[in-house]
């Protein structure tokens, strides 16, 4: 089963116990509990903390934070909610509350951004840019003991390695900040993501070249432009960011990594609404499907009902014919016998009674 809390409903939880307690009640190991609460940057009790409480010391708790544009606001864990634990928080489980203005969601998320800056090392940077290094490097290996090896290092240009450094500080600073990491869905690195809680798929290359204009294609070839592939939906968000006379795009990656977690929850509150709307349609569709059968039940029971009540009134009144034909036979017998003499043993009057007998219901 799976557990939907919100940051409050899990903070709330993680303080009202001792981590080991809490997990054996919700079916799910403390270091699981841990690592949902750095996640979603919610503190954790320190270590000690409950048996100072229970000593009756002086205890702090720390306060959950304000949420930012790189946190998580619903968790989602295996296990079990018990009524206990719902007795410790307030509100549905799962259910969040009227989401902040993201103006204030992004300059809480600057701030403890910082200013991020670009790493020269890229063998210690983000584990997706090292496994293209890594795979450049173990080629370049093939290449000096073949001269048959045609497949060729991708990342050893000027360019390539400029697009990696930009990548990579992107990457990490998303990673530093809880925000997700970077994972790119081809071999040249020009289909990327990242991953998280701040997901969100970008393109960095060359500009796009314009048809007839030779100089303005020549000198896009020398910058780069990175774009969130999502930023088109949404018309007041800055969504691509170049080289330009304000400055490369080195000198803008704070800006680059605000306005992409800024896009990526423009993106994520696009995607609940279509979501709720989907399971507002659903229940409506369910709820519409269930009148449906409720009046289909109700109409056909009535129907058993009318025609329960017909056949009622065919049997009683095919009685009722069958008792008439019985009489009419008896007596069309009597007054037969008396006009021919017929005596009671004769075999007609023995067949015709018989036959009024078998017919009338009140004989049976």
């Amino acid at each position: 089963m799976t557990i939907r809390l919100t940051r409050e409903q899990l903070y709330e939880l993680v303080w009202s116990e001792a981590l080991v307690r809490l997990g054996k009640g919700l079916g799910i190991s403390d270091v699981a509990i841990a690592k949902q609460c750095r996640k979603a940057s919610i503190p954790i009790p320190e270590r000690g903390y409950w048996n100072k409480l229970q000593a009756r010391h002086a205890v702090v708790r720390t306060p959950l934070p304000p949420r930012d544009l790189a946190t998580v606001d619903v968790i989602e864990m295996n296990g079990e909610l018990k009524p206990e634990h719902r007795e410790r928080f307030s509100g549905e489980p799962g259910i969040e509350s009227a989401p902040e203005d993201i103006d204030v969601l992004a300059a809480r998320f600057r701030q403890r951004l910082g200013k991020v800056t670009m790493p020269r090392d890229l063998m210690q940077g983000d584990p997706a840019i090292v496994k293209l290094l890594q795979r450049d490097e173990a080629l370049r290996q093939k290449m000096a003991t073949s001269s048959y090896y045609f497949d060729k290092p991708l990342f050893e240009s000027a360019f390539e390695r400029r697009r990696l450094r930009i990548l990579n500080a992107i990457f990490l600073a998303f990673a530093r900040t809880g925000g997700g990491g970077g994972h790119f869905r081809d071999r040249e690195a020009r289909e990327v993501s990242i991953w998280g809680s701040a997901s969100v798929s970008i393109e960095l290359d060359t500009p796009k070249r314009s048809r007839g204009r030779n100089q303005e294609g020549a000198e896009n070839e020398k910058k780069l432009m990175l774009t969130a592939l999502a930023g088109q939906r949404f018309s007041n968000v800055v969504s691509s960011w170049t080289d330009d006379e304000h400055g490369k795009l080195e000198d803008k990656l704070t800006d680059i990594v605000v306005g992409l977690a800024t896009i990526s929850e423009h993106e994520s509150r696009r995607w609940k609404a279509e979501r709720e709307e989907w399971r507002r349609k659903q229940a409506a569709e369910e709820e519409e499907a269930r009148r449906i059968a409720k009046e289909k039940a109700e109409r056909e029971a009535r129907e058993r009902v009318v025609a329960e009540q017909q056949a009622r009134l065919d049997e009683l009144l095919g009685e009722a014919r069958a008792w008439k034909d019985a009489a009419l036979i008896r007596a069309f017998v009597d007054a037969r016998r008396r006009r021919e003499s017929l005596c009671e043993s004769s075999k007609w009057v023995e067949w015709a009674l018989a036959e009024a007998d078998r017919i009338d219901p009140l004989m049976k």
